[in-house]
């Protein structure tokens, strides 16, 4: 009686540790979905430029076309 007991107990812990595995399994294959969405994403910001950048950028732009213009007139 007690051994049956003792299985029972188990059999139980046993479907427990099926079920956490099974979980397990789950949260890491979200994680790599994460992870490779996280990965696209600062592919994508590598692209991108900043707002003080471009407007550094457009103010040189903006001189040298100025210079052009007196140069030619």
């Amino acid at each position: 009686m007690v051994q049956e007991g003792f299985g029972a107990l188990t059999n139980g812990m046993n479907s427990r540790f099926d079920d956490i595995a099974k979980w397990q399994k789950f949260v890491n294959g979200r994680f790599d979905v994460l992870e490779i969405e996280l990965m696209d994403i600062k592919k994508r910001l590598e692209e991108v430029i900043y707002r003080n950048e471009f407007e550094h950028l457009r103010e040189r732009v903006e001189r040298l076309e100025k210079i052009l213009v007196n140069k030619k007139g």
